[in-house]
């Protein structure tokens, strides 16, 4: 068969601002479809929103599209416009997985793939091609003659070394603009499934508590093999938590080192507890690559990190930020605003606190329901939905009733968290931040040369730039 998968280009401001990564969900669909001798082509909108044309939805049989909770109205247009063509439509991703019905009820999705796809969504074409019995296909939602119908669950792949690497070459994928200290970067996923269930988070329902992950030779072959066919040395690991296991990250380590990749920097997920107990892991990743480490810092206040079921004190999250720092490892911070019970005082805590640890890069969301996280449950259950405009789910608007703060609140929060972290003179005149990396290949490796302030000042001024779009988009008042 004739498969077409499309990835929406997005509404949201990172969507405006073109920081934009492959769609490797997609490409590992296709790579699993494509062994079975289907022909599979990727649209990735955020790329090119005219690269859906009218050929290629008619030169296919079926037409897969991603739907995430922000891009999901985006993703209904697309499936009226290939309905039209009479082409099938299936919809797959985080958030028609968990609002399956939503998706059907539209009338113009024929299936949903729930959770993780590839080989449902295979077994789905296969029975399809062959006029099987679709209510054996596990983990699709399809409407029977007009009645509801949710196939049971599948079972999630569990051997990943087993599946093939992402259809890369189905995308364009030096043609994302992202950049890591400098260099152009790309990303890979290396494990699946989480079992710490945040509270705002899906991922655990999504891809299940057991963590399922790849062997350490599996993923340097993955990095060996960006590195030598598109020449990248810059590679952010998507995994909700890398280093879950130390012995793989070891492992990986010495797989780096075997293979001569001492001259990549990496970026990654973990999480505080397991970096606290695991000096000698974070010593070791250091040592190959590790450039940065997501950490989901959250809040300041105790009691909010307890709401979120973190696990997790300000005084362990302190001693991480210094443990990073003594091996040289920056810091992705990200803070969430916008608890229930949070009061401005404690949002501005945060805000200083935030300022304080001045990450390299510093993320502030708005705390949101994502369909399939126990806060959505409990906004449900509450009523507190200001609005189900599921666009601006983007942890950029509120959409939550709090106790003690307004919408327009909250978003002069946000505002002034930016502001207050990115704007601090202290920040803006520190090098370590504003200088632009230079790629220059020597015999050596890359040589990374400083600029001049005003070159410097121009990083100032897209801060700005950023802020003044930021600002437009966040303040809305149609919710």
């Amino acid at each position: 068969m004739n498969i077409l998968l499309v990835s929406p280009a997005g509404s949201d401001i990172y969507a405006k601002v073109k920081s934009q990564l492959p769609p490797l969900g997609l490409g590992y669909i296709a790579a699993v479809v494509r062994e079975e001798g289907h022909d599979v082509k990727i649209v990735d909108l955020g790329l090119d929103k005219k690269a859906l044309t009218g050929s290629l939805i008619d030169g296919s049989d079926v037409v897969g599209i991603s739907a995430d909770t922000t891009r999901y109205p985006e993703a209904v247009e697309i499936a009226k416009r290939v309905k039209d063509s009479g082409k099938i439509v299936v919809m797959g991703g985080y958030h028609v997985s968990f609002l399956d019905k939503e998706a059907l009820d539209t009338g113009v999705v024929d299936f949903i793939v729930r959770g993780e796809g590839e080989y449902i969504f295979l077994e789905l074409i296969k029975t399809l091609e062959e006029q099987g019995d679709l209510h054996k296909v596990k983990g699709i939602s399809w409407l029977d003659n007009g009645e509801y119908v949710r196939n049971a669950e599948a079972l999630p792949p569990k051997d990943l070394d087993l599946m093939p690497m992402p259809a890369r070459d189905l995308m364009s994928i030096t043609e994302y603009a992202n950049k890591m200290d400098g260099m152009p970067f790309t990303n890979l996923v290396t494990s699946r499934g989480c079992p710490f269930n945040c509270y705002f988070c899906s991922s655990s329902k999504f891809g299940g508590l057991a963590w399922r992950f790849r062997s350490a030779k599996s993923v340097a072959d993955e990095i060996e093999f960006l590195y030598h066919t598109y020449g990248y040395k810059s590679f952010s690991i998507m995994d909700d938590n890398f280093t879950l296991s130390p012995k793989r990250v070891f492992d990986f380590a010495d797989e780096v080192e075997a293979r001569g990749l001492t001259d990549i920097k990496w970026w990654c997920f973990s999480r505080i507890d397991i970096l606290l107990r695991n000096e000698d892991m974070v010593k070791r990743m250091a040592e190959v690559g590790a450039y940065m480490i997501f950490l989901g810092l959250e809040s300041s206040n105790e009691e909010v990190l307890d709401a979120y079921n973190k696990n997790i004190g300000n005084d362990d999250q302190q001693k991480a930020v210094e443990l990073l720092r003594k091996y040289g490892i920056e810091i992705h911070g990200s803070y969430i605003i916008g608890d229930i019970h949070e009061t401005e005082e404690m949002i501005n805590n945060t805000i200083n606190w935030a300022r304080k640890v001045n990450a390299r890069t510093t993320q502030f969301s708005i705390l949101t329901p994502y369909p399939g996280t126990a806060l959505y449950e409990d906004i449900s259950r509450e009523n507190r939905f200001l609005h189900k405009k599921w666009e601006l789910y983007d942890a950029l608007h509120p959409t939550i009733k709090l106790d003690n703060l307004k919408p327009e609140q909250v978003s002069k929060l946000l505002i002034k968290a930016y502001k207050k972290v990115y704007l601090n003179p202290s920040r803006i005149l520190n090098p370590r931040f504003n200088s632009k990396r230079k790629a220059e290949k020597t015999k050596n490796g890359y040589k990374h040369d400083g600029t001049s302030l005003w070159k410097k000042m121009s990083n100032i001024s897209k801060v700005i730039y950023f802020m003044s779009v930021f600002r437009k988009e966040i303040m809305r008042k149609d919710y």
